[in-house]
């Protein structure tokens, strides 16, 4: 009987210690999900509120043909958001130095959600997402680079009584605005892949199936 009874709580006890082993891996796995499933849908969220933005004023895409004096009001359009609003008072002045060090940590923020969508999902949609994000960033930049330019024309010309067109040849605008173009194309490239029902069906059944 002694033996029987210790063969029995030997039994319990393996028992017990494998049920808690399963249970912490439960635990664990569920917790993973949960993290991926949040770590998903905020890239989501984010890209799809850039998408968004377009989608609503789709004419901050056309291309430049020339000099292009309402870019503030185009840098306005893309940041005009909640997430971005920190990027919009540097419209008023992008040659300040404090604004200038708040969009740059903005454009950092946009490089780390490029980077975690290629780890949260898989397969060609990772990329679809990085990619998409990524031109958004690079288009922000470029535009906060004419901008810069323009205010430089602007002060160019007053100081040398130059008119917008020689201002603009003095400071080689046109490179400028042959940049800017070049990142609104690649933009819009990324744009219709994102979203179409390719990768939207791609990206919501990822973020259900981390869901689940």
């Amino acid at each position: 009987m002694k033996f029987n009874m210790t063969f029995v709580f030997a039994i319990v006890t393996a028992a017990t210690a494998i049920i808690g082993i399963f249970m912490s891996w439960w635990q664990i796995r569920n917790s993973n999900k949960q993290s991926l499933f949040e770590k998903r849908l905020q890239i989501f969220l984010f890209a799809d509120s850039l998408a968004s933005l377009i989608r609503e004023t789709p004419a901050v895409l056309n291309e430049k043909d020339d000099i292009e004096m309402a870019n503030d009001f185009d840098l306005w359009l893309l940041t005009n958001n909640a997430e971005l609003s920190g990027i919009t008072p540097l419209i008023k002045d992008a040659k300040d130095a404090a604004k200038h060090q708040a969009f740059l940590k903005e454009l950092e923020s946009f490089k780390g959600r490029e980077q975690t969508a290629k780890f949260v999902f898989k397969g060609p949609t990772a990329y679809i997402v990085s990619n998409f994000i990524c031109s958004y960033r690079e288009l922000l930049f470029s535009t906060y680079q004419y901008q810069i330019l323009i205010d430089n024309m602007t002060d160019a010309a007053k100081e040398h009584s130059l008119s917008k067109e020689e201002a603009a040849q003095v400071l080689h605008e046109n490179t400028y605005r042959a940049a800017l173009n070049k990142r609104i194309k690649v933009l819009q490239q990324n744009l219709h892949v994102y979203g179409s029902d390719y990768a939207q069906s791609r990206l919501r059944g990822q973020i259900n199936l981390a869901s689940i």
